[in-house]
């Protein structure tokens, strides 16, 4: 059988069988940290001295091993080395006189060579019996300048390009083929998505007033976005056709209009705003994706169903169908058109088609104008007397505009784009129906 054997300290044997227990109590109830001479280990001088000096020196060890780790846990702190360590970055820049003359030296060079070049040119011509090029220009180096001609042109050229747009539906329906096909469709489609005229009355938490209010304001957000008066129509048709089939409360209601807006401009807009800036309309009332969501919401509710005719889209096609009529009729058309948006009630219960040739006759009628020529009748195929309460309505609204405590429109009216039609004053003398 294999047998095993307990080593044992032979120099302390005795003493540390007798105080085998003791030893165990004391550990238990303290332990050091630091080993130390313990008293059972009988050395000699020598001994002594000779461990003396070995710790000695392993304190040394241990202080500068320690100082070492300090440095590399302040090397780590610091990874990136103090910039008072070393000189600071100096940004070169040149006196505005070297620049000149650095400048006109480049300037000349290259002249001369251009100079040269055409002096070859014309010994070539010469030699092969050509006549010399006349008007020979220098086209202009690249400079600072010219960068900034060359943004003032591009930013010009994209205002042309978004008047380009604008003009885009008389252009289309200036093709006399389908000129007629064209006012037809636009009275079919109109009947399709139509808002209810009497929902406010369903509604539990607003009322006529703030909806004025959201629409006086979204005036003033196209006019600071410089968006087109099509996008301003499209977002209130918007709002009208999601109010008459959703309740919202009033705390939600700029959500709602800011949302259609959003669509609205982007649906019309060449370069519509970012969602961000109509954030910032708000004034952060509402995030990002609280606009985000609402707009998904709408175009659920609509069906994504948003090419729908406006007042606006029938006064273009009537004034474009009877030549003749002037800017100022048109300009006032649409400035009633628009007083008629702050009023839902009457409003909705027109026809797009109706409203705009009632705005026509009054502002015929307003500048001195024949009210509705025959030809009117025959283009647009409303007798004068169908639009007799549409027209008084409209002039209900152009009298008591200069009252109004929302004058967003009237202000937007007011300048030269619009021939300042807003300050307009309604004729006394009525229509005759008759």
């Amino acid at each position: 059988m294999a047998t095993f054997r307990v080593y044992q300290d032979k120099e302390n044997c005795t003493e540390v069988r007798q105080k085998q227990g003791a030893i165990t109590m004391a550990a238990s109830i303290k332990q050091r940290s630091v080993l130390g001479i313990l008293d059972g280990n009988k050395l000699t001088d020598r001994n002594i001295k000779a461990n003396l000096k070995q710790s000695l020196v392993t304190r040394k060890e241990a202080t500068q091993t320690k100082s070492q780790n300090v440095e590399m846990r302040e090397n780590t702190r610091n990874f990136f080395v103090p910039v008072a360590q070393f000189e600071a970055f100096k940004v070169y820049e040149d006196k505005s006189e070297d620049i000149e003359k650095t400048f006109a030296s480049s300037v000349e060079q290259k002249l001369e060579v251009v100079n040269d070049e055409i002096i070859e040119d014309e010994h070539e011509h010469e030699e092969n019996g050509e006549e010399s090029p006349e008007n020979m220009s220098v086209q202009s180096i690249s400079s600072p300048m010219n960068n900034e001609n060359s943004f003032k042109e591009a930013a010009f050229l994209a205002q042309e390009q978004v008047l380009e747009h604008r003009n885009q539906r008389a252009k289309e329906l200036e093709v006399s083929e389908y000129q007629h096909d064209i006012y037809r469709y636009l009275r079919e489609v109109e009947l399709r998505h139509r808002p209810k005229p009497t929902y406010m009355r369903k509604q539990p938490d607003i009322n006529h007033n703030m909806r004025t209010i959201l629409v006086d304001w979204l005036v003033e957000v196209a006019e600071e976005y410089k968006l087109q008066s099509e996008t301003l129509y499209l977002a209130v048709n918007f709002i009208d056709r999601f109010l008459s089939y959703m309740s919202v409360v009033r705390a939600k209601l700029q959500l709602v209009g800011t949302a259609a807006m959003y669509i609205a401009s982007k649906y019309e807009e060449i370069l519509p705003p970012d969602v961000s800036e109509f954030v910032y309309i708000t004034d952060d009332t509402y995030s990002k994706k609280q606009v985000i969501r609402m707009e998904h919401l709408i175009l659920k509710v609509l069906g994504f169903d948003l090419s729908v005719p406006t007042p606006l889209s029938f006064i273009t096609a009537i004034t474009t169908l009877n030549k003749g009529v002037k800017d100022k009729v048109v300009k006032l058309a649409m400035y009633l058109c628009e007083l008629g948006l702050l009023e839902a009630e009457p409003f909705l219960e027109f026809l797009p088609s109706v409203l705009a040739a009632s705005a026509i006759a009054l502002a015929q009628h307003t500048l001195g104008e024949e009210v509705w020529p025959k030809s009117f009748v025959g283009t647009t195929g409303f007798e004068l007397s169908h639009l007799k309460r549409c027209i008084i309505f409209l002039n209900i609204m152009f009298t008591k505009a200069p009252t109004l405590s929302q004058h967003a429109i009237q202000d937007k009216y007011k300048s030269l784009k619009y021939l300042h039609v807003s300050k307009l004053v309604p004729l006394e003398e009525t229509i005759k129906f008759d």
